[in-house]
């Protein structure tokens, strides 16, 4: 490796207690497995520095050289390599990567965010009974278009805005609870949000067209 090329990364590499090579930047990252890893440094409150190497074609190649590691993203504690996505999701699902933070930021109490729990799924006549008791969020993730043609009362959709609300904001131990036309992509998001830290996650089986056959022949079937 270029020497000049070298000092760069280990400057980078040093010039934070965690830094985080990846594709694409903590706001906007730009591929699922780097999403991954800053949703993990999201949920246990870190700061954190990072460098997109897709707008920078040297450390893109360099920072893999530089550790012996051929995929993106990268992460370093301390200066020391600790591996891609699947082994920093290992190391926090074991307990190691938050020895490893409490290690680098001694003056902060770091704290395991929960594991992600697998999304359940339920029929259109649990989720009316959910949605009779008020308790969660119910998220339609259709287009607008969509819901101008059917909606469910107590429905809101799912747009970018409400979704980068929920995730900054919400309460991780609230239900909830997502529906789409058939249940394809209500399962998706379901599945987002879980791998997020949400505890309580819902995708209503069969979507808004099996709601119509089972529990409300008033919403229009398309």
């Amino acid at each position: 490796m270029d020497a000049k090329l070298k000092e760069r990364i280990d400057s980078m590499v040093r010039s934070e207690p965690v830094f985080l090579f990846m594709k694409g930047t903590p706001s906007f990252p730009q591929c699922g497995f780097s999403n991954q890893v800053t949703q993990i440094l999201r949920a246990y409150d870190v700061p954190y520095g990072s460098a997109n190497v897709l707008e920078d074609p040297d450390i893109r190649q360099g920072i893999k050289e530089y550790s012996d590691w051929p995929t993106i993203p990268q992460l370093y504690i301390k200066g020391e390599f600790i591996g891609g996505c699947d082994i920093v999701r290992e190391s926090w699902e074991s307990g190691d990567l938050t020895e490893m933070l409490q290690d680098a930021f001694p003056g902060r109490t770091i704290e395991a965010p929960k594991p992600p729990v697998k999304p359940q799924n339920i029929d259109p006549v649990k989720a009316k009974e959910m949605l009779a008791e008020g308790k969660g969020q119910f998220l339609d993730v259709r287009s607008p278009e969509e819901v101008s043609l059917a909606s469910i009362k107590g429905f809101t959709r799912l747009d970018q805005q409400l979704a980068q609300h929920v995730l900054d904001n919400g309460d991780k131990e609230e239900p909830l609870v997502f529906i789409c036309h058939f249940g394809g992509r209500s399962a998706q998001a379901a599945e987002y949000f879980a791998n997020q830290g949400f505890q309580k996650v819902y995708n209503v089986v069969g979507g808004i067209d099996s709601w119509s056959q089972t529990v409300d022949s008033s919403v229009p079937r398309y």
